[in-house]
């Protein structure tokens, strides 16, 4: 099954530097080179694909969830229990 993912589009954008700071700090192969796009549709939760390189030259790939904008219920888009499964 082949997924295509899309330009994030102005609402959805995220703080790249602030997310790249966060893998620097987070995953000691992190290298840099942050490509981010979004998985389209009707997830309720953002989600993210984003494209890396490790330290040692090899590409990643990672998957992002985050809570969509404005008010929201206490007990939706739990996205904290989600991260195991991702």
């Amino acid at each position: 099954m082949s997924v295509e993912i899309v330009e994030v589009p102005p609402a959805h954008r995220l703080d790249e530097a602030a997310l790249d700071r966060f893998l620097r700090a987070q995953l000691p192969e992190y290298g840099g080179g942050l490509q981010m796009r979004q998985f389209p549709g009707d997830f309720s939760n953002p989600t993210y694909a984003l494209a890396t390189v490790c330290r040692d030259g090899r590409p990643r790939d990672y998957v992002v969830r985050k809570r969509p904008a404005g008010e929201l219920l206490p007990s939706a888009h739990r996205v904290d229990r989600e991260f195991r499964v991702l």
